[in-house]
Order: C-alpha cells, then sequence, then structure tokens
C-alpha cells in the first residue's frame, strides 16, 4: 500500500512538472511574438487600470 502512495506521489509531480513547463512556455512564447505596438497599447492598458485602481480606491 505505501509502495502504492509514493507512485502516485511521484507520478502527480512529475505531472505538475510538465503542466508548468508547458505553462511557462506558452507565455514566454506569447510575449516574444508581440509587435511594438503591441506591447505599447499593453503599457497603456495597464496605466489606464493602475490609474482607475486608485481612483476607485481613494473614494472608498
Amino acid at each position: 500500500m505505501n509502495l502504492l502512495i509514493g507512485t502516485f506521489l511521484k507520478l502527480f509531480i512529475v505531472f505538475s512538472i510538465v503542466i508548468a513547463l508547458g505553462m511557462y512556455l506558452v507565455i514566454v512564447g506569447g510575449n516574444i511574438t508581440k509587435t511594438d505596438d503591441e506591447r505599447r497599447l499593453e503599457d497603456e492598458e495597464q496605466m489606464n487600470y493602475l490609474k482607475n485602481y486608485k481612483n476607485n480606491k481613494e473614494s472608498f
């Protein structure tokens, strides 16, 4: 029984590492293919969000 639990735990750890690596590659790949215009637009959207968040936080 103890061997079975250890095997499942090892498989779960390996599976989790594979999933995490795949997610990392998707995120990095998505950032590499962005054009300068897309990066600029994303920066502007983030700045607008932070300004709105700050203003909404001060009103409470």
